[in-house]
């Protein structure tokens, strides 16, 4: 039996490559030749690694001995797993002061783009008026030209907008007091 080698990377922007094979129920000092196996692949998918030629099978003397074998050949394959990346929208808060609170930004808080790919554009949408807490969610994005989407896996979380009571001791905290 003669399978390709096979291999798993994440996608890094540059070409992957796997070649070679093992070869398994040869008689001891029995070689196999004439074969070759690779695969190669940039963006994220799966390449097939086939065993190709034709395989000569030589004895310890270098004979062809190559009819007392059934060759069975298997192929292998390339795999190039997209980078994981998680985008957060960002948490906020502040007293309440009659007007929304919104926050717009994000940061990445797993994984990270190859070399110049990224965002071209990330929209949060969240809004909080009155005391209590919401979420801030990310409604969308676009991909910078040339970032292709199937090289990454791209999740979203929610930040958190609150807005508190301004309290007795707050900069614009209100005090009541009895006659």
């Amino acid at each position: 039996t003669v399978t390709a080698n096979s291999l798993e990377v994440t996608y890094n922007g540059n070409e992957q490559s796997v070649s070679g094979y093992r070869v398994e129920g040869l008689l001891e000092g029995h070689t196999l030749e004439g074969v070759s196996a690779d695969a190669a692949g940039t963006d994220a998918d799966e390449y097939a690694s086939k065993v190709t030629g034709t395989p000569v099978i030589r004895d310890a003397a270098g004979n062809d001995v190559t009819n007392q074998y059934r060759v069975v050949m298997k192929d292998g394959k390339l795999t190039v797993k997209p980078v994981e990346v998680e985008i957060t929208a960002n948490s906020n808060k502040k007293p309440y002061d009659g007007t929304a609170l919104t926050d717009d930004g994000y940061s990445i808080t797993k994984g990270s783009f190859v070399g110049e790919e990224g965002f071209a554009s990330v929209t949060v949408a969240g809004s909080q008026t009155i005391v209590g807490e919401s979420d801030n969610t990310i409604t969308g994005y676009e991909l910078k030209e040339g970032t292709k989407a199937q090289n990454y896996t791209i999740t979203t979380k929610a930040g958190k907008l609150k807005v508190t009571d301004r309290g007795e001791n707050e900069k614009f905290g209100v005090t009541v007091t009895a006659n």
